[in-house]
């Protein structure tokens, strides 16, 4: 038997006009994940017709960090990869030896 994890970052978002909450963003990240689908909730649609091209913004904008998150999560497994790989070369160099 044997333990597998894996990990992933709800990540959420608020766009806002004044101070009404006119729509949320959600997605669920995780590291080696191909695409995020990013959900729009709209919670104010009178708001929401009234100022589409700022909370579509919005959207662009939490697109642009989910995908910044989840290029940060697919370096750092990247890394962590690469550094079992250099571990393990180097443990079998010096048994070799």
């Amino acid at each position: 038997m044997s333990l597998k994890t894996s990990q992933s970052i709800q990540f959420t978002g608020i766009a806002t006009v004044g101070d009404k909450q006119v729509a949320t963003f959600a997605t669920n990240i995780a590291a080696g994940q191909t695409y995020s689908n990013v959900s729009m909730n709209i919670s104010d649609q009178a708001t929401y017709d009234a100022n589409k091209a700022e909370v579509r913004s919005d959207r662009d904008d939490f697109q642009d960090q989910a995908d910044a998150l989840q290029d940060s999560l697919d370096s750092s497994d990247d890394a962590t990869d690469s550094s079992a790989a250099t571990s393990a070369a180097s443990s079998a160099s010096s048994i070799a030896e």
